[in-house]
């Protein structure tokens, strides 16, 4: 009956909105009525507004090595609203790479990585991948004692890099060490390169999963289920039913990220001296992981094993298929041994990153 209603309007409009609604709508599984499916749609949506936030942040910032420290302390302290508009963009940060993490690891304990989805999971890490330099690289242009030096470790880390080491060195920094172009480039990679590649890749996930169908999970009895609510209600809409849900969610999170912005604002710490090397030197938190790694394992075997660690995790569902799963149907299916493994190094990262952080 809704659905009937829904299209004798849509005819009614003068415009061909009919046509247009189901280019958008995407009939979904009822599961996803629960409010961690919205997780995907809420990192596009705290994207936009990093966007925003960014844009009314750069009506200020300057880049360069004394420029770049004084605008963000007079957009802290001075601009009216700055300090606000910064704090938001901060927590903004943080948020959008939890619920991608969160995302992630939906998709890979329901297995919706699975049925030859692997087009939307290998843009997915290569999107995580993107964010997370998107977060150095705004970390990097407060341009203060902290981030200088996490600059300068970081740098060291990516020269070891084997083969493309120095390179890859000289095209972040604009030169072998921290220079004057240092936070010219830092800033175009952060305004400029990696919103596009975001939004390129962003396109191209919404085009995979689109492709593929949103994933069913659950056993066969939730299939069945399933089957008889669909048959009973008609099918769950991307458009409005589930858009609304994720923009009512979406709604909750800004009120949060508003408090948050209010109650802890973003900080900053002492303008970068060279000559002076901070007792603690730690990354954001969600570099946590990999700085345990390389204190474990240093020098190039800690890059190389990040290196592989990261392509077994672009390449993981082609291992499941071709390999975890065989293993599985050998050992009768009694347990599911990519699920196993995959929760084993979760569990490993997370206890890195406690261990890091407590430190």
């Amino acid at each position: 009956m809704q659905d009937s209603r829904q299209h004798k309007l849509l005819k009614a409009l003068p415009i061909d909105f009919e046509s247009l609604y189901q280019r958008v709508d995407e009939p979904l599984p009822h599961s996803a009525k629960r409010w961690w499916w919205c997780w995907g749609g809420l990192v596009g949506i705290l994207f936009v507004v990093q966007v925003l936030t960014g844009l009314l942040l750069a009506f200020y910032y300057r880049a360069g090595p004394e420029a770049s420290y004084e605008t963000v302390r007079f957009i802290t302290q001075d601009a009216r609203f700055g300090s606000f508009l910064r704090s938001v963009h901060h927590w903004g940060a943080t948020f959008m790479i939890v619920l991608l993490l969160l995302h992630m690891l939906r998709v890979f304990v329901t297995g919706a990585f699975r049925e030859y989805r692997w087009g939307s999971w290998m843009v997915g890490v290569a999107l995580l991948g993107i964010t997370l330099g998107l977060g150095f690289t705004g970390y990097a242009l407060v341009n203060d004692q902290l981030s200088y030096w996490a600059v300068t470790v970081t740098s060291n880390i990516v020269a070891s890099v084997p083969f493309v080491g120095g390179a890859l060195k000289n095209f972040f920094l604009a030169g072998g060490t921290i220079n004057e172009a240092t936070s010219s480039r830092m800033y175009a990679l952060h305004v400029q390169i990696f919103p596009v590649l975001l939004v390129i890749l962003g396109v191209a996930h919404l085009f995979f999963v689109r492709l593929m169908g949103m994933f069913r999970p659950g056993s066969e009895r939730d299939q069945k289920l399933e089957d008889q609510e669909t048959a009973k209600k008609g099918p769950y809409h991307f458009y409005p039913d589930h858009v609304t849900s994720e923009v009512a969610v979406s709604l909750y999170l800004l009120v949060i990220i508003s408090l948050l912005a209010i109650a802890f604002p973003a900080t900053l710490g002492e303008p970068a001296n060279p000559e002076v090397t901070p007792e603690h030197i730690k990354p954001e938190w969600y570099f946590y992981p990999f700085f345990h790694l390389l204190k474990l394992v240093p020098g190039t075997a800690g890059v190389m094993l990040m290196g592989l660690a990261g392509l077994a995790l672009l390449a993981w569902p082609i291992l499941d298929h071709y390999f975890f799963q065989r293993v599985d149907r050998a050992f009768r299916r009694r347990f599911d041994l990519s699920l196993i493994l995959g929760i084993v190094a979760i569990a490993i990262m997370l206890w890195w990153a406690v261990a890091e952080a407590v430190h």
